[in-house]
């Protein structure tokens, strides 16, 4: 099987801008994520709640994959026990737009059950 984040980076394949931002932040979580920090920055249960029915396993695999796009910035702080901040990088921080327009669209077009 095939994950998401192989799939989206066969997209690339077509040297395509949009498939090459979706390789980057596509997923179920991401853009989620990503939003969350853009208001501040989390840590990493915070997050766990924000997202509500995501695993922790699935919280850190995507936080990891934001890490080595360059999109989060992850900080241990010197505590006991030990505890994770994580921010937006300023190339994550360049997504503020998008985010924000997500949103608005999701406002002005909510699903209806």
């Amino acid at each position: 099987m095939i994950s998401m984040r192989k799939t989206y980076e066969q997209m690339t394949k077509c040297n395509c801008a949009t498939a090459n931002t979706l390789a980057i932040i596509g997923g179920k979580w991401k853009i989620l994520i990503l939003y969350y920090l853009l208001e501040s920055n989390r840590r990493f249960n915070e997050l766990q709640r924000l997202l509500d029915s995501i695993t922790p396993h699935t919280l850190s695999k995507e936080l990891k994959e934001l890490q080595e796009d360059g999109l989060v910035n992850k900080q241990v702080l010197q505590a006991i026990p030990p505890k994770t901040d994580y921010s937006l990088t300023k190339k994550g921080q360049e997504l503020e737009t998008v985010l924000l327009e997500i949103r608005k669209f999701g406002q002005k077009y909510p699903l209806t059950k």
